[in-house]
């Protein structure tokens, strides 16, 4: 009997597609006994022939009739694609509604090529007398179409749900994935801590440990423990071996146990100890060795898909973090494949979204998706480990409240929740590869850590610094240093700047370790300060090469200059000269960043230190933008009379960037200085009238400063009068007349007794104004009209102060406090000594300050009292690294004493270069100038 041709056009058909897919690496089976619609069962595999527990059917149609059909593009008339139709639902029904996802192919006999499509309810259209679907030209069985099939049969598949997960019960995962879940999806793992007492298996123990569960690990927390239970078969096996390194190197940061590991083949452990080496080393700031050990394990032939792409994710990281951002992007492009290879994988979600993200950072702003994004990263994972965050968080918050309410209850054996919970968030984002999430909750811990520590405990000082550098917040540790550069402990801060190491720094740690050399600078030792500021030269003058090897998203020469900046007090003369014969080298300075940035190193150097001839090249620049112009003309102005001269014609002229740059305005002439007194008082006229209709010039110099020191030397021109009415004036911005309050203050001695009683009535006004809202841009948090006006008034009628204004002052804010120390000191009755020593323990540093110069002058200027200056000694070394440097200068503006040079001596082996700059001056008898550190 001979068989149909339809028969066997139809049969080859489905033998064709077989083989197809076969050679794509995908199994395929004839289903000729139960074919209700489904002509061959596809199981999917990845490109590595590992099978994705996936299944595919298929229903094949040969021949020419399936062609008749086509649909042409409307413009080019190109077909791109055939329908397909049936006047019968049941088939498009069975395929589009069954529980595993359905292909149809279109075989072309003549061309030897098939089509597929896959056959969902929205893209079957109805016919009136039937359904269709269209076969896109564009699909075909073959290599580039592998990812679109792979999605297609892994798309349909329900993922098992999360919800309950915490308990354990209802997820059941593959012996060779559990070490990946451990580390990245503990929860799943992990038995859960409301189970009672466990004796987990290592791989359950070292989830636990990522949770942070550390007490509920005694049980099993070393070789030896392990043994004494006599309940664990195999104590030391190679998955003991993995948990006991982790232990060691989340406690101690120690990761010689990962070095000892023997070695392994089995692939789920080679993928799970290089990742966790490759979070250790990213944590101490070495994405260079993290991206050596993932790459000895990547190209091992028997890693599964999900491992491979976990290996590629924290490859993509350490890339990133070398600057290499295109390789970076390729590689986490390769990692999304994941989305059609296992969507139901909560730990391959999550490689997902770490990559995405890194795709979106590494990407032009025009090729960005924050809505793929967005969906990306809102995995699970990613919200459990919100959870862990909020969690500590929410036990930081309660400690706080508690000390708030001053509970005196004792918690017995207490565990610090707040420390496990956040260190196991960072090691949740670590493993995962996600960079910055373990940005956010590394800084978090140090933060927390720093807030915690006391002055003692310089050791947690230094890892949580050292942790917020490598976490790249520059934010937060300006403000940390900053705050130990003023109240101390120091020893942290010269540490700090030690192990800095700017060339292995990488991209997300380079800013801010730029910014701590800014900040901190003056705490280096010598050696390292060189270090540092070689370096710095060196990328100076090669900008691009580090801007190319790093692609840092900052602006690199003002951060290289303000490095430079903080470092001048502590290099060697022999990089001084270094950096001079750098700014005399430069071409003409056009941008102003730069220029502020040369100006202030130049303002450091020292006026001494300029030869004849570097000041002969700093005067023959022209073109410089005037914040360099205006440096370099300071230092000219000090050993150039000519220069000296012409400053003085242009102060006649009214300059008032001259009048700041001439230095001491007793050295002008009575007709200069009654010129440029003319000049501020038309220009407080005009500022005044301008206030009056609302209108506001803010910033600037602030013309009643500058007329209150010219009236204070030059008496014969004084014009006190225009003063008097910008203060008395309701409309005067605030920021117009801090700066006048403050030096009425300090000129308060040179103020005649009419003088001082015609501003007796306009400073209690102004004391006595309701608080303003705060502009920030030009009035420091620490100033206001109402605590300066307090301040002149006190300090110009000392005998009038009662107790009873001390105490509301001391009641008041910490710059009401000030103004208490300043005016005790002046008044200097009996009691007030005791009064400042309170005052030199003040929480807020300026409070101490001030009390401690007070003290300071108090001693220094009276009979030596070896007892007494022994007690101010200690109040000096107590109040912090910015006391001593505001105490040092304020000794080099008293006159020379006994007392005086034992204080400079008692600081002269002070951590601070600026310090030890001063005091030197100080007992050398150098002429003092005030630098902008001081100011």
């Amino acid at each position: 009997m001979r068989a149909p041709k339809n028969e066997a056009i139809g049969t080859a058909g489905q033998s064709f597609v077989k083989g197809e897919f076969e050679e794509l690496g995908w199994g395929a089976v004839l289903n000729p006994e139960h074919d209700l619609g489904t002509d061959l069962w596809l199981m999917a595999r990845d490109e590595n022939r590992f099978d994705l527990g996936a299944l595919v059917g298929a229903q094949v149609k040969a021949g020419e009739s399936y062609f008749k059909s086509p649909r042409n593009d409307e413009e080019s008339g190109a077909v791109v694609g055939w329908w397909y139709a049936e006047e019968k639902d049941s088939h498009f029904d069975y395929w589009s509604e069954h529980t595993i996802p359905h292909i149809l192919v279109l075989r072309d006999v003549k061309t030897k090529t098939s089509y597929w499509v896959h056959i969902t309810s929205d893209i079957v259209q109805s016919t009136g007398k039937g359904n269709k679907i269209l076969v896109p030209a564009s699909q075909r069985i073959d290599e580039s179409n592998r990812d679109a099939l792979t999605a297609v049969a892994t798309s349909p598949s329900r993922a098992a749900s999360l919800d309950g997960s915490a308990w354990g019960t209802n997820w059941k995962i593959l012996h060779c994935d559990r070490l990946r879940y451990a580390m990245i999806a503990p929860r799943l793992v992990a038995p859960h801590p409301n189970k009672g007492p466990v004796l987990p298996d290592a791989t359950e123990a070292l989830a636990m440990l990522i949770q942070g569960r550390f007490r509920d690990l005694r049980s099993v927390s070393s070789l030896g423990v392990r043994v004494e239970t006599k309940k664990i078969d195999d104590p030391d096996s190679y998955a003991w071996q993995l948990f006991d390194s982790a232990l060691k190197w989340v406690e101690t940061g120690d990761l010689s146990g990962f070095e000892n590991l023997g070695d392994t083949t089995e692939p789920c452990y080679l993928a799970g100890v290089a990742a966790m080496q490759a979070a250790a080393y990213i944590e101490q700031g070495e994405p260079g060795r993290a991206l050596a050990t993932i790459q000895s394990v990547r190209s091992k032939e028997a890693l599964g898909t999900i491992d491979l792409a976990w290996l590629k994710s924290h490859e993509s990281r350490s890339l990133v973090e070398l600057g290499r951002l295109d390789e970076a992007r390729d590689l986490a492009l390769e990692v999304q494949k994941l989305r059609a290879v296992a969507p139901n994988d909560p730990t391959a979600n999550a490689l997902v979204a770490v990559t995405t993200s890194i795709v979106f950072d590494t990407s032009g702003y025009g090729v960005r998706d924050i809505g793929e994004l967005i969906q990306s990263i809102d995995t699970a994972t990613r919200w459990w480990r919100s959870q862990t965050i909020a969690s500590g968080l929410e036990k930081h918050f309660h400690k706080q409240f508690e000390k708030w309410g001053r509970d005196s209850s004792v918690t017995w054996a207490a565990t610090d929740m707040v420390w496990t919970r956040l260190r196991s968030a960072t090691l949740l984002a670590g493993l995962s590869a996600d960079h910055s999430g373990w940005r956010n909750a590394m800084s978090l811990l140090a933060r927390r850590e720093l807030m915690k520590a006391n002055s003692e405990n310089a050791e947690i000082i230094l890892e949580s610094l050292t942790d917020l550098l490598r976490a790249g917040d520059k934010d937060s540790i300006v403000l940390a240093v900053r705050k130990y550069r003023d109240d101390g402990p120091t020893e942290p801060l010269v540490a700090l700047v030690r192990i800095i190491d700017l060339e292995s720094t990488p991209r997300t740690s380079l800013s801010a370790a730029l910014e701590c050399l800014h900040c901190v600078g003056i705490f280096a030792e010598v050696e390292s300060a060189d270090r540092h500021a070689s370096w710095l030269i060196s990328a100076l003058e090669k900008p691009d090469h580090l801007r190319n090897r790093l692609k840092p998203l900052f602006l690199i020469e003002p951060a290289l200059l303000d490095s430079i900046y903080g470092l001048m007090r502590s290099i060697s003369a022999k990089l001084k000269r270094q950096i001079m014969d750098h700014i005399l080298s430069l071409p003409v300075v056009e941008d102003q960043l730069l220029a502020r940035g040369y100006g202030k190193i130049v303002s450091l150097v020292g006026d001494g230190q300029w030869t004849e001839s570097d000041r002969a090249k700093l005067s023959a620049r022209k073109g410089d933008n005037w914040e360099l112009q205006d440096d370099i003309d300071k230092v000219l102005a000090v050993n150039d009379p000519e220069f000296k001269i012409n400053l003085q014609d242009r102060i006649k002229n009214g300059d008032l960037k001259a009048l700041e740059i001439f230095g001491n305005v007793t050295e002008l002439s009575p007709d200069v200085a009654s010129e440029m007194i003319e000049h501020l008082v038309m220009c407080i006229e005009e500022q005044i009238e301008k206030a009056k209709n609302g209108a506001y010039s803010l910033g600037g110099p602030e013309y009643g400063q500058a007329l209150v020191v010219l009236n204070a030397w030059h008496r014969g021109e004084a014009r006190w009068g225009a003063v008097e009415i910008l203060l008395a004036e309701q409309a005067t911005h605030p920021s117009h007349i801090i700066g006048t309050l403050h030096s009425l203050g300090l000129v308060a001695g040179q103020l005649s007794s009419t003088e001082k009683a015609r501003f007796k009535p306009i400073l209690g006004a102004i004391s006595e104004r309701p608080e303003y809202e705060r502009d920030s841009v030009f009035i420091s948090l620490d100033s206001s009209p109402q605590s300066a006006a307090k301040h002149a008034l006190l300090r110009m009628f000392p005998e009038e102060v009662e107790d009873s204004s001390i105490w509301s002052l001391l009641a008041g804010t910490h710059r009401d406090r000030v103004v208490a120390a300043s005016v005790v000191g002046e008044r200097r009755w009996e009691g007030d000594r005791n009064l400042l020593y309170s005052l030199a323990k003040d929480v807020h540093p300026s409070v101490r300050v001030a009390a401690i110069a007070e003290l300071v002058r108090w001693v220094a200027i009276d009979a030596y009292e070896p007892a007494v200056t022994t007690a101010v000694e200690e109040q000096i070394l107590h109040g912090g690294p910015l006391a001593a440097a505001r105490v040092s200068g304020l000794l080099l503006e008293l006159p020379k004493s006994e007392s005086r040079d034992r204080l400079l001596r008692s600081l002269a082996d002070h951590p601070s270069a600026l310090v030890r700059s001063l005091v030197a001056d100080g007992l050398t008898n150098e002429k003092f100038v005030p630098t902008r550190e001081i100011e």
